[in-house]
């Protein structure tokens, strides 16, 4: 039977990653593999990750904050400083791709490009950061996001200057997550529940363990891929079981 998989933040750790879909039992011919973003950065085997990635029949991602700044690369842009930050870890992705072939290039911006910023499921809104802040419900975030692609996102970027509010917010925003954690833990949130009757699902905040809940309607399945003690984590989205790379 098909199953609906979620892969949390790879950044670039090809090993954690065939390593967690082989515990999972992950069949490339049948099931459905979805991702929070973020494929590259931070780790040292970027484009087999993408190979990888691209060669899948049924593999369904979203635009993480890491992904964008690649993008822009691609597109022609600098490397601009904040990916280059020895904090975001771009320099690993840059030195690898400033040395590929043009065309191998242009093909993996054309695949970054058609990514959205959210995708939805019979129970589930996919996004990489969190709900913005300025947006009331599920409803209406979206219709405001219908369509909307990193490659449309960019165009509107290079045309006003900068990007929408709303992509910002779902690509950076942690407060939503931080909120969630804070009134499980009994303290003062910032942020109150989203309105919604799907489970938010998303990556962006690496936490020790996968976090979920149903108060915020969220589960963040980001677990640090890239730190020595981290995992990357795949989350069975019909039964919420969990599996980890080694």
């Amino acid at each position: 039977m098909k199953r609906n998989l979620i892969v949390c933040d790879i950044h670039g750790m090809y090993n954690r990653l065939l390593s967690v879909l082989a515990r999972s039992g992950f069949a490339p011919e049948q099931d459905n593999l979805y991702a929070v973003g973020d494929f590259c950065d931070r780790g040292p085997e970027p484009i087999k990750v993408l190979d990888y990635l691209m060669s899948l029949p049924h593999f369904y991602p979203i635009v993480g904050n890491h992904d964008i700044w690649l993008y822009e690369y691609l597109s022609g842009c600098g490397p601009a400083n904040i990916w280059l930050d020895p904090r975001n870890g771009g320099k690993a992705t840059y030195e690898v791709f400033k040395d590929i072939p043009q065309d191998k290039k242009t093909q993996i911006r054309q695949w970054y490009g058609s990514f959205p910023f959210l995708r939805t499921t019979q129970n589930s809104i996919i996004l990489h950061a969190g709900p913005p802040s300025s947006v009331a419900n599920g409803k209406d975030l979206l219709r405001l996001m219908d369509g909307m692609t990193l490659a449309e996102a960019f165009r509107t970027k290079r045309f006003v200057g900068s990007y929408i509010s709303l992509v910002d917010e779902i690509v950076w925003d942690r407060d939503y997550i931080r909120s969630a954690v804070l009134s499980e833990a009994g303290a003062q949130p910032s942020r109150e529940p989203f309105e919604t009757d799907k489970m938010l699902i998303c990556g962006h905040t690496p936490l020790n363990e996968v976090f979920q809940s149903h108060k915020y309607n969220i589960t963040c399945i980001d677990t640090g891929s890239f730190v020595p003690e981290g995992r990357i984590t795949v989350m069975d989205m019909d039964s919420g079981e969990l599996f980890f790379s080694e």
